[in-house]
């Protein structure tokens, strides 16, 4: 960690969690694709020359392709990161991860780990042997980044592409540039600039909770123009825990959803109403059928900016803390 005066103190250590991604991976020989090939140690000895002054404890956590993630083992792996944060030699983590569901980890993360130090993912959009490979620039200043004194409080974060974005805000916007991630209307916590970070603002949301597990058992509905109720239906055929929807604009369903989004709040389940849209957020402005106004009298809990996949990791940890809809809506609506 650096000191007051922007020095790092000898024997620092940062740990680095690896879990795979396109990071450890090369285009394999005839028509495999690219595939796992890149050893876990071999990254960290090629960015020991550039951080000497730094130790490492690297941990070998898994080796999964992104969407091999499942939010237990998102969960798991939070707790673990969070054992070895108490260590009091360590100054923070490095998670290396796949980038198809960084964002859910990272936020999973933000929501569950309770320590001070700084928590960064980081992978590659470009394989190990492809042209203009990201990975060790990504993994380099991610190390820097849990050095940053600027960086205690500030929960978990993701480095991709010489930025620092906040768990919570952060999101995969394109699924093959090397450009993939952005914070929609917020943008980054900061920048790399040469050698240095520069933190362009703090985080003032953060929510926290302190639970043993997760409710894995949450949907996520993404409804679109003159979809009814079926796969709604279904959700609660399998006998969900919550749900979470994908809806129009600033948190409106088609006419057809509307009475089975009713029967499940009136069932003690938590609906929690999201946008596909990625800026505003979901919000209770509209009042005819189907408007998010007239759901949210009914019961149904507004995420504001969260999106779909992140209400769902949050609702699977809140139904972790509490049954109780009331303070549901207020751990999402108070944030």
């Amino acid at each position: 960690m650096k000191n007051a005066n922007n020095k790092i103190q000898e024997g620092g250590t940062v740990a680095i969690f690896f879990t795979g991604g396109t990071i450890a991976m090369k285009l394999g020989r005839g028509s495999k694709g690219v595939v796992p090939e890149v050893q876990f140690q071999s990254l960290v000895d090629q960015l020991t020359p550039f951080q000497r002054d730094v130790h490492f404890k690297a941990i070998h956590w898994a080796d999964l392709p992104s969407p091999h993630m499942t939010p237990e083992r998102m969960f798991q792996l939070a707790i673990d990161v969070e054992k070895v944060l108490k260590e009091p030699h360590i100054d923070g983590a490095v998670v290396v991860h796949g980038t198809d569901v960084m964002e859910e980890t990272a936020f999973m993360m933000d929501l569950v780990i309770d320590s001070p130090k700084p928590v960064v993912l980081t992978g590659a959009m470009r394989y190990h042997n492809e042209p203009g490979y990201d990975g060790l620039r990504n993994l380099l200043y991610s190390v820097r980044a849990c050095q940053a004194p600027e960086s205690l409080h500030m929960g978990a974060m993701v480095l991709m592409t010489d930025r620092l974005y906040a768990a919570r805000e952060v999101t995969k916007v394109h699924s093959i540039n090397v450009d993939a991630f952005d914070a929609p209307g917020l943008g980054p916590l900061g920048f790399v600039e040469g050698e240095k970070f520069r933190f362009v603002r703090r985080r003032t949301d953060r929510a926290h909770f302190r639970v043993e597990g997760i409710e894995p058992n949450v949907d996520l509905v993404k409804l679109c123009t003159g979809m009814d109720d079926r796969f709604i239906r279904c959700s609660l055929q399998h006998g969900v825990a919550g749900l979470v929807i994908e809806a129009l604009g600033s948190g409106n369903v088609p006419p057809g959803a509307v009475q089975a989004i009713e029967e499940t709040v009136e069932q003690g389940i938590p609906v929690v109403m999201t946008t596909r849209c990625i800026r505003g957020g979901a919000w209770p402005i509209y009042g005819y059928p189907g408007g998010g106004k007239s759901l949210h009298k009914k019961g149904v809990i507004m995420a504001g900016r969260l999106s779909g996949q992140k209400a769902r990791i949050q609702l699977m940890v809140a139904l972790a803390r509490t049954r109780d809809m009331q303070q549901i809506r207020e751990l999402f609506e108070k944030n």
